[in-house]
């Protein structure tokens, strides 16, 4: 990476319209803006620019109003910091600024799907679930972390990223950052760690088991509602009589009161296709780095022009209303490409057809600005 020293003028030299506006508007933001940046004085930071997310790193700010001074002043379209604290965040090589611990971090993305750039509300919704499903099925019951040691935060773009702060975690190092991903992806968990036979009978986890073998039976258990899933274990499961006795008895442990055949071939088949852990769900190696930088809470996202806000409540949230933040003004813009109908901070505008002209909400504008899908008309 380059350093800073130097760069602003040529930087600011050779940008286009578009990327002066940007900034000029980031610069204002940050002015007042509210981040989180917890032992500021012992992360490393990370600033990116128009094509590179991180164009320059090994950044130390020794208290907030100097952290706040330089973004004011430089602007940088995105803001990472180092999950880990160093005694020294700004020596070079990595191995000088002395590692002292780490934040555990989850990156959770919205699923590429046929919205592309523009994120639809239906990838949006998913990416939610399934954070909302990595804290209540795992962190919370598997790992007993308790919800305020767990922080929220949009990303800025298609998801969002927990950091964890608990002192039970801090001097982990790679490898057992790793086991904890691995955990979660389901990396390694068969059907025959939790099934065993004791003569003719097959035995397997009761729904207050923890781990795998309880979430395999409370799945199970609640797909016990859908005909089709029954039949396709047993002919005998389209009695009511019959669902009810099966799940008694796996409320006990015993997973053939009713007789299935074939009962193993079926239930492991149900097992796999039930995909318990979140494999492709979170990014494992962004977990196991106890050095990475990760956008920092409360700052803007240049992609978007949204701020990587603090989430209290993932209940209800809107990234595309919540996370606008130029809410004042408004900006004429000139369409590089096919925009299809959008909502941003409530305003719904488009589809818009390429080289077409409009005069939108500043936070609609500078939306499409930052997907560079739209230059200064």
């Amino acid at each position: 990476m380059g350093t800073v020293e130097g760069e602003g003028a040529k930087r600011a030299e050779d940008a286009c319209p578009e990327e002066r506006l940007i900034r000029k508007m980031f610069s204002s933001y940050y002015r007042s803006a509210h981040f989180e940046a917890p032992q500021i004085e012992k992360r490393e930071f990370g600033f990116g620019g128009w094509e590179k997310k991180i164009e320059f790193r090994h950044i130390k700010a020794k208290s907030e109003a100097e952290l706040r001074g330089r973004l004011v002043s430089e602007a940088p379209l995105y803001v990472s910091y180092s999950v880990a604290y160093y005694e020294f965040p700004d020596a070079r090589p990595m191995v000088r600024k002395n590692w002292l611990s780490a934040d555990l971090v989850f990156d959770l993305d919205a699923p590429q799907h046929t919205c592309g750039k523009f994120t639809c509300a239906e990838c949006f919704e998913k990416v939610r679930q399934e954070a909302i499903r990595l804290i209540e099925d795992f962190l919370v019951p598997d790992f007993g972390f308790s919800r305020g040691e767990i922080s929220v935060n949009f990303s800025g773009s298609r998801g969002y990223h927990l950091h964890i702060r608990s002192q039970s975690i801090q001097r982990l190092d790679r490898e057992a950052r790793r086991e904890i991903a691995d955990y979660i992806c389901g990396v390694g968990v068969s059907f025959e760690r939790f099934f065993w036979t004791e003569g003719k009978k097959l035995f397997g986890p009761t729904p207050s088991d923890g781990g795998y073998g309880g979430k395999f039976a409370r799945a199970f258990m609640e797909r016990l509602g859908d005909d089709e899933f029954c039949l396709s274990i047993s002919r005998r499961l389209k009695s009511r009589e019959e669902k009810d006795r099966l799940a008694s008895s796996i409320m006990q442990g015993n997973w053939d009161s009713i007789g299935i055949a074939a009962r193993e071939r079926k239930l492991r088949e149900k097992f796999e296709q039930m995909r318990l852990g979140m494999a492709g769900k979170i990014d494992a190696n962004v977990t196991a780095d106890i050095s990475k930088l990760i956008r920092m809470p409360g700052s803007l996202h240049g992609g978007s022009g949204f701020a990587a806000v603090p989430v209290r409540s993932l209940e209800g949230f809107e990234p595309m209303r919540h996370a606008a933040v130029f809410l004042d003004g408004e900006l004429r813009v000139k369409v590089a490409e096919r925009v299809p109908a959008l909502e941003v901070a409530g305003v719904r505008f488009g589809p818009l057809e390429q080289g077409e002209c409009a005069t939108l909400p500043m936070a609609c504008a500078m939306y499409l600005l930052c997907k560079k899908a739209a230059v200064v008309a």
